[in-house]
C-alpha cells in the first residue's frame, strides 16, 4: 500500500517559555492549540527541528536564529512509507560550545488523521517530565497531510 506524509514546519512562537500544559487522555484532541492571550518574555535562542516517523529520524530543519519565534518555512515529503503510527517533531536549542539541548517535542498519532486532508495549526511543544509534570515550552505552526 502506498503511504505518504507531507509536512511543512512554518514557524515557532514562545519557544523556551514554560507554561503548564493542559493534556487530555486523548492526545489527538490536544495536538492543535488555538492562539491564546498569554504573553511571555521572548527568549533569545537558535533552534532547529528533527522529524521522526515511527521513532526513526527522517529529516532535520536548518538552525534558525530568533527571539523565541524562528521562521523555518521548510517543506518535507516522505513517500513510500511502511505502515506509520506516530510523527514526532523534536525542537532543539543549538548551543555554540556544547551539544544541542532538547526544548520539547510535538507528538502526533498519524492513525487519527483523515487521509488527504491538510491540517494546519499551532501545535504545542511539550517538555516531558512525567505524566503530571509536562510543561508547554512554546508552539510550532505546521501543515500536515497524510495520504494512504
Amino acid at each position: 500500500m502506498w503511504r505518504q506524509v507531507e509536512l511543512s514546519i512554518v514557524q515557532g512562537r514562545n519557544l523556551g517559555n514554560h507554561f503548564k500544559a493542559h493534556l487530555e487522555a486523548n492526545a489527538s484532541s490536544a495536538t492543535v492549540s488555538e492562539a491564546d492571550s498569554r504573553e511571555a518574555d521572548p527568549v533569545d535562542l537558535d533552534a532547529f527541528c528533527e522529524i521522526h516517523l515511527n521513532d526513526n529520524i527522517c529529516a532535520r530543519t536548518t538552525v534558525k536564529k530568533g527571539i523565541g519565534s524562528p521562521d523555518w518555512h521548510e517543506k518535507f515529503l516522505f513517500s513510500d512509507l511502511p505502515p506509520f503510527e506516530t510523527l514526532e517533531v523534536t525542537v532543539w536549542r543549538e548551543k555554540r560550545l556544547s551539544k544541542p539541548a532538547l526544548l520539547g517535542s510535538v507528538r502526533i498519532a498519524l492513525t487519527n488523521f483523515r487521509r488527504s486532508e491538510e491540517v494546519e495549526g499551532w501545535f504545542p511543544v511539550i517538555q516531558s517530565g512525567g505524566v503530571s509534570n509536562s510543561v508547554q515550552v512554546g508552539e510550532i505552526r505546521m501543515k500536515l497531510t497524510v495520504n494512504e
